[in-house]
Order: C-alpha cells, then sequence, then structure tokens
C-alpha cells in the first residue's frame, strides 16, 4: 500500500516543508510505515519502528492531533528514543480512522529542529489525511471484494471475446478465474488465466460459443449447462454480460444432480432403494377429516425401513393404517401440528415426544398438496435426556452458586467482559457486573487501600489475569459501592485454560472481609491496650517485691509477704477477665479479696451502692483490703472472736467515699514507724482514684476512709 501514498507524503514535504514525513500504522509492538518520505536509515529500509519509537501511539490513544514544538522538552515525548535514532524534534501527527471509526494510525510531518505548528500546517495535514483515510477504504474495499472472489466455493471467471475480422467470435480468453475454477476442471489456474478455450475444452467450444454470442448480442443473463466429455462431467454456467466484448459466469459442477437425475429417468426402483437406504425416517401422510372437515387423524401412505428401526414396528404393517391405530393415545399435538402445515403450507421444524414409546423425535414437516404431507425425522432421544440433564446439572449449579456466602462471576477472554454474577456478588458491589468492564478498564469500580490510597484498576485480579501478567491473583481492597458506601474485600481471581493453555476466562471470587478487618483492628487494640496493663502489672509486682523485701524483718517474712500480696493481686485482675479488663464490680473486688479471711460471714458487713471499676481501681482497691484484712487477721478485730468489720462506700455524683470500720478488737495504737502496707494504702490506692486515703488508729479499732473520684 506503500506506493499509493508517495505522492501524498511527497506533498506533504513539500506543502509543510520538513525533511521527514510519514504515514504510520501502529499495533501493540511497533509502527509500520505505510508510507515515508525522508526518513534515515535503517529505518526507511525496514519499514518500521518498535513502539518505543512512535510518536504515533500518542495520536492514536488520544484520538486527536498531536502538536510537538520541542521533543526534547515536552514531557510527553522526552524520553522518546526516537528523537536521538531518529532525529524527531518537532511533531504534527493527525489521526487515520478505517471506514469503520477505528484509529489505527497517523499521518505526519516532522522537523530535525524545534518548530511552531501553525494552524495552516494543521489544516494541510488534516487535508491530506483525508485523502489517505479515503484510499485505505478504496484498498480495503477492493480487498473484501478479491478476497470473496478468490474464496467462493463455486467457480468465477471473466472471458474476453476473440473475433475474426468480420467480428464473428471464434473463442473466448479466460481473463481471470479464481481457485474453484481450477478446483472444478483439474486445470492450475496458471494455465487457465490468458487461456482459449479452444485450448482448454476443445470439445465444448462448439457448444459454448453460441450461448457466449447469445449473451454478449441480447445482454440478457443466460443459465447454460454443458457436459464436457474429456473431463466426464457437467457443468451449470450463469453468464452475465460485463460489456461488448467481455462476460462474467459463475460455474458449479452439477455432474451429481444430472447423472441422479438420468438415474432416476431410467427406473424408479433406484429412487425406491435410495429412500430406503436413508437413515432418516421418512413419513408420507394423508389426513383424514370428519363431516365437518376438521382433521381428526392422518393415515401412513409410505414410509421407509428407517421408519420401522426408528419407531420398533415394521415399517410394511404400518401402510394403509392411521397414526391413532398405530400408537393408541397418541399425543393430540402429533395430529393437530401436521394438520396446520397442510393448511398453512408452512413447513415447521418439531421436537417431539411419543410418550407410549417413551422416545424423542427430532424432524421437519413439509405439505405437498391440501391432503398429504411428508415428514423426514430422526431419533434425539439421547440428545433430549443429556440436553435435559444438563439443564438440571445447569439448575443445581446455578442454584449452588447463587446460594453461596461468598461473591462469584465469570469473565470470558480475551474481552474480559464479565458474563455473570451471584446474588452475593450483586449484593456486596451494589450492583450487577453483568456486561460491564473490559481487559483494559474496569475503573469503574472503584477502590482504595489503607488510608484511603485509590487503588490502580489495572491492579484487579481479573485485569491482571485477562493481560496475561499472572495466572491467579489476590488483592484487598476497601471498595466503594454506587451508593458511596465501603467495605473491605478480597478478590481472588484464577484464569481458565484450554488444552493448549490459552486463556478463555476466569473466574473470580470476592468475600466480604469487613467483619474480619474489624475484628484484626479490635485484636491490635486489645493486644496494646493489654501491653500496657502488663507494664503495669510489672511494675505494681516491681514495687510490692522491692517494698516487701525492704520491710521484712527476714528473707522468710519478704518471702511470705511477696507470695500474699501477689495472690491479691491475681484474685483483683480475676475479678476483671469477665469484663475483657474493662471494669470490675465493686462488690465482686471486695468479696474476692477478703475471701481468705472471711471464717465468719457475720462478722463482716458489706454495704453500698452497684459500682464499676477501672482496672487500676479494681486493682488497688483489692489491695488496700487485702493489707487491711491481713492486718486486722495478725493485730485487729479478726484476732479476737468479737472483732468485728465494716465495709461501706457510698457516691455522689462522681465522688467516691470508701470506709473500713473495724470495732471489737484488741486496743490498737499508731506504728512507730509506716510499713509499705500503709504507704500502699494511703498513697497508692488513693491515687487511683485520684483522691485521699487516711488510716486512723483509735481506740475502738483502725479505720480506713478513702474519698476520690470515680471515672465514670
Amino acid at each position: 500500500m506503500a506506493d499509493h501514498f508517495d505522492h501524498l507524503i511527497a506533498h506533504v514535504q513539500d506543502v509543510l516543508d520538513v525533511p521527514v514525513a510519514i504515514v504510520s500504522l501502529v499495533d501493540e509492538s511497533r509502527q509500520v510505515f505505510a508510507g515515508h518520505s525522508g526518513l534515515p536509515e535503517p529505518w526507511a529500509s525496514l519499514g518500521e519502528t518498535p513502539i518505543s519509537h512512535s510518536f504515533c501511539q500518542l495520536v492514536v490513544e488520544s484520538g486527536d492531533v498531536l502538536v510537538v514544538t520541542d521533543a526534547n522538552t515536552d514531557p510527553r515525548v522526552s524520553d522518546n528514543p526516537a528523537i536521538g535514532d531518529i532525529g524527531v524534534v518537532a511533531y504534527l501527527g493527525v489521526p487515520v480512522s478505517l471506514p469503520s471509526g477505528e484509529l489505527v494510525g497517523a499521518v505526519a510531518a516532522i522537523d530535525d529542529r524545534p518548530r511552531t505548528w501553525t494552524e495552516s500546517d494543521m489544516r494541510r495535514l488534516r487535508t491530506v489525511c483525508t485523502m489517505v483515510e479515503k484510499e485505505i477504504a478504496v484498498r480495503l474495499s477492493e480487498g473484501r471484494w478479491r478476497t470473496l472472489f478468490e474464496t467462493m466455493q463455486e467457480g468465477f471467471y471473466v472471458v474476453r471475446a476473440v473475433r475474426s475480422e468480420n467480428s464473428t467470435l471464434t473463442d473466448v480468453v479466460f481473463e481471470e478465474a479464481n481457485d474453484a475454477v481450477a478446483r472444478l476442471t483439474d486445470i492450475p489456474l496458471s494455465k487457465f488465466v490468458g487461456g482459449t478455450l479452444s485450448d482448454l475444452a476443445p470439445d465444448a467450444l462448439e457448444e459454448m460459443l453460441p450461448v457466449f454470442d447469445r449473451v454478449l448480442t441480447s445482454g440478457t443473463p443466460e443459465v447454460y449447462a454443458n457436459n464436457v466429455a474429456r473431463m466426464g462431467r457437467w457443468f451449470e454456467n450463469r453468464l452475465r454480460k460485463l460489456d461488448d466484448d467481455r462476460l462474467a459466469s459463475t460455474v458449479t459442477d452439477v455432474s451429481a444432480r444430472y447423472q441422479a437425475e438420468l438415474s432416476l429417468e431410467k427406473t424408479e426402483a433406484y429412487w425406491r432403494d435410495l429412500f430406503h437406504q436413508l437413515h432418516e425416517g421418512f413419513v408420507l401422510g394423508r389426513i383424514i377429516r370428519d363431516d365437518s372437515g376438521n382433521v381428526v387423524d392422518w393415515r401412513y401412505e409410505e414410509v421407509n425401513r428407517a421408519w420401522g428401526e426408528l419407531l420398533g414396528q415394521p415399517s410394511d404393517d404400518v401402510v394403509g393404517r392411521t397414526i391413532r391405530e398405530v400408537f393408541p393415545g397418541i399425543e393430540d399435538e402429533w395430529i393437530i401440528e401436521f394438520a396446520d402445515v397442510v393448511r398453512t403450507g408452512e413447513p415447521v421444524t418439531f421436537v417431539k415426544q411419543v410418550r407410549s414409546i417413551g422416545r424423542w423425535f427430532e424432524g421437519r414437516a413439509q405439505a405437498i398438496d391440501d391432503e398429504t404431507f411428508v415428514v423426514l425425522f430422526i431419533d434425539v432421544s439421547e440428545r433430549v435426556e443429556a440436553e435435559t440433564a444438563l439443564r438440571i446439572s445447569e439448575a443445581q449449579l446455578a442454584f449452588l452458586v447463587d446460594g453461596m456466602p461468598a461473591g462469584v462471576l465469570l469473565a470470558t477472554a480475551p474481552s474480559g467482559q464479565i458474563v455473570m454474577s451471584n446474588r452475593r456478588m450483586d449484593e456486596i458491589l451494589g450492583t450487577s457486573p453483568v456486561n460491564r468492564g473490559d481487559a483494559q478498564d474496569y475503573s469503574e469500580f472503584v477502590a482504595y487501600l489503607e488510608n484511603d490510597v485509590p487503588f490502580d484498576p489495572r491492579n484487579y485480579p481479573l485485569a491482571k489475569i485477562m493481560s496475561g501478567e499472572a495466572r491467579k491473583h489476590t488483592v484487598e481492597v476497601h471498595f466503594e459501592r454506587p451508593n458511596g458506601s465501603r467495605l473491605w474485600i478480597e478478590i481472588k481471581g484464577e484464569g481458565v485454560y484450554d488444552q493448549n493453555q490459552t486463556l478463555i476466562a476466569a473466574s473470580v471470587i470476592i468475600t466480604d472481609i469487613e467483619g474480619r478487618r474489624r475484628a484484626a483492628e479490635e485484636q491490635r487494640v486489645l493486644t496494646t491496650e493489654l501491653a500496657h496493663r502488663m507494664k503495669n502489672s510489672l511494675a505494681m509486682v516491681q514495687a510490692i517485691v522491692n517494698q516487701s523485701l525492704r520491710t521484712a524483718g527476714d528473707v522468710e517474712t519478704g518471702r511470705k509477704a511477696i507470695m500474699q500480696r501477689l495472690a491479691a493481686l491475681s484474685k483483683a485482675q480475676d475479678t476483671l477477665s469477665p469484663t475483657n479488663w474493662k471494669s470490675a464490680s465493686i462488690r465482686d473486688v471486695i468479696i474476692s479479696a477478703m475471701a481468705p479471711h472471711r471464717t465468719e460471714e457475720k462478722r463482716i458487713s458489706i454495704d453500698g451502692p452497684r459500682v464499676k471499676l477501672t482496672p487500676q481501681q479494681a486493682v488497688g482497691l483489692s489491695l488496700a483490703i487485702h493489707e487491711l484484712a491481713t492486718n486486722a487477721t495478725k493485730y485487729g478485730a479478726l484476732q479476737s472472736s468479737t472483732g468485728r468489720i465494716a465495709i461501706e462506700w457510698s457516691v455522689d455524683g462522681h465522688k467516691f467515699v470508701f470506709t473500713w470500720t473495724e470495732t471489737g478488737g484488741p486496743r490498737v495504737a499508731p506504728p512507730e514507724r509506716r510499713g509499705f502496707g500503709s504507704k500502699l494504702i494511703e498513697d497508692i490506692v488513693a491515687s487511683y482514684f485520684s483522691g485521699e486515703g487516711r488510716i486512723l488508729f483509735d481506740v475502738p479499732g483502725i479505720q480506713f476512709k478513702l474519698v476520690g473520684v470515680l471515672d465514670s
């Protein structure tokens, strides 16, 4: 095609005064020069470049004119190797379209220096582009007709008259012929084209010349069959005049038809034998009417051998009998449908079952006249049963797929169009994806990654599989539904390949992982909180150990104090477990801390409203009660059989007041020094309530009072 564009390319060079002009066509891997002038070597000889060197691909991608004043500074093309390899600095390209509208390339003017292109330059280049597109359209049209001509199953030829000096037709020369003519006549095409009828088929010359002459003289098309004895064949020619000396004809080999006709004319027995050799069942039927003219039955006038084999009855036994006699209880539709064929004259194709024998038949019925019809049929029971089983299987599969908890879709290759999805998929996406998307663009499905980073649609599993980047792929995205709501989903895709490992489809499963992501986030928060609480607990343990050893008189005493205090700490933590360390009931904390010391329930009273304590408050108060109860057992109210302890608390708004009062025990006096237990009770525990704690050593017994604030 390049030769047809040379004058147009030269025109572009002249009117735009550029060193290089091209007409290029681009595909995925290269650009091919359909016409060029001024290209340097080796590109001029190669006639193409890799797609990496193409400016024209940008014209095709945008569908618009590409104007580049200086490629070295233009970010769209500054890294294109054509700048250095070919000398493309200034570029003006206009898109080239096929008659279908598909963009395939560009007409371009190229300068090796920076240049500002004018509207006049662009207008002139568009004019040349229009001429290029018209030339392409003409070539495509010619190509289609040439292809049709060359691929016809029928022979086709064009002949030119050979005349004597007095204009008498003496022969014809074959100017054109297709492959089918050579195949039908066993004459090589190279010999056929340019040959005369007298050379190629001299025995047909005398018979065919008058026919050619009639068509050329009258201009009336004619169908003529001739027997070429040398070839032993009959040919049917459909002749039509082209001009005064040329005519065209299609030619078909009708030898079989003519031989059959001749044979049938010689003997009816041959026809009947052929009739009985048919593998298809054959029926010649005659309708039967009642007195009102309504069709109520039909009679077998003739059947062939295959009828009996297909229906399981001797063929000779049914001729002369009606269908109701042959098949008692036969469905009325076998009578009604054939009656309609006779009434309307319209043939009908059917698939029906004769239930009495449990067989399905497919056939075609056609009327002969107002009373008779013929039917040709085959047994399709196995096919119908297979189709029924397939439909049941498909229905079962569809039911199972539609009931799956995950979304499922199927896309065809290579288009990437989604052709099937189940109900769960539609629910997850908020819309049906069927008939949407293609292998190049799934951007209508909007999604995000962590921290609202937009997700590139080219990374969807379906896109990667269709592009050949992966055979299977999985991603997790924050998908945005059409109504604006979002949810986290996991997308798993896998290709489906044929026996040649060619991609034919892809399946995708989408799972709602919103709950899983939420649980993971909650677990992360819980882990962080647990780590924080562990640090606090370890700090508390460290303090207990250090202070207990420091104030103990000997190692054994210190060890016992540590073990008891750690046991109290453990019991306090047990009260927090049922609420996942969120809070604890004050009553549960007190009962748990006092459990080792409550030998007589009536000697210890607990009274106060329902109060929830924070984890720190619960642990602190539990340790304080442990210290108070231990002291009461050793030196206070629980040492005496008449001693009592009253534990009370009250809440006023956020103000919290807790008291521990001992009575009936030994006389008490303030200690000579302040130990760890006192410090724990008065300072550390009080800090957890953002308040103040005081131990009073009154004569009736020790009293502890805590005034603080509740967090909730």
